[in-house]
């Protein structure tokens, strides 16, 4: 976690973490002129690339279908993301890994881009100071890790998934990763959990297995999926 006058420092790292370079900068589009410029910086992109003209559409969206998988979610450490940030919280981690727990890491920016959902990319959460209420309602759906976190931008997929649910006919997972459903695999989860974190415990390798079982939602199987 680097305040914002150290973002630069944290950049040249981030190119090697989470962040892929692709050649072309995501903006969000709700962001304002400081976030813009953080996004601009950053060159956010995800470590899946972003599918042409995707954006994250909030968690909501994907109640719908998966109310079971949802309430799962809202009793994860995924769902209160942003809380971890904000002092008073998580002291025990901050301290450990020398971090200031009286500070509030919730308004940087460095911090703030793995305990939200689609950090600076079209749709996703954008950085404010809340003085637009619409803009900051908006930005309260996004904060913290949500669904599209690990399976992707959801207007790239939902679509399909309304589809679904009206015609209650059958299909294969296949079909999801074709309308850009991620396929959920390692690198999902290392765009955040690597080395640059500073919450990492160094030497200490990441298990996805084991991550995958105790730190996400529970799992159901989906009566249309044909296996």
């Amino acid at each position: 976690m680097k305040s914002k006058a150290a973002i630069p420092a944290a950049l040249i790292l981030a190119a090697t973490g989470w962040l892929t370079w692709q050649g072309s900068i995501v903006s969000s589009a709700v962001a304002g002129d400081e976030t813009a410029r953080t996004t601009a910086a950053l060159g956010i992109i995800s470590a899946h690339g972003v599918s042409d003209g995707a954006k994250y559409v909030g968690s909501n969206k994907c109640k719908m279908c998966h109310m079971k998988q949802t309430k799962s979610w809202k009793k994860t450490k995924k769902f209160h993301a942003i809380d971890a940030l904000k002092p008073g919280n998580a002291d025990d981690v901050k301290t450990k890994h020398g971090l200031d727990p009286t500070k509030d890491y919730s308004t940087d920016a460095a911090c703030v881009k793995c305990h939200v959902t689609g950090f600076g990319q079209p749709g996703g959460y954008a950085m404010h100071d809340g003085t637009d209420k619409k803009v900051a309602k908006k930005m309260k759906k996004l904060a913290n890790i949500g669904c599209e976190m690990c399976h992707g931008p959801g207007s790239a997929y939902v679509a399909l998934h309304t589809e679904l649910l009206k015609t209650k006919r059958k299909y294969k997972v296949e079909e999801m990763y074709a309308a850009g459903m991620y396929k959920i695999d390692e690198t999902v989860c290392t765009k955040c959990h690597n080395a640059n974190s500073p919450t990492i415990d160094s030497g200490v390798p990441f298990d996805f297995k084991a991550m995958k079982e105790k730190g996400t939602h529970d799992h159901f199987k989906l009566k249309q999926r044909e296996e």
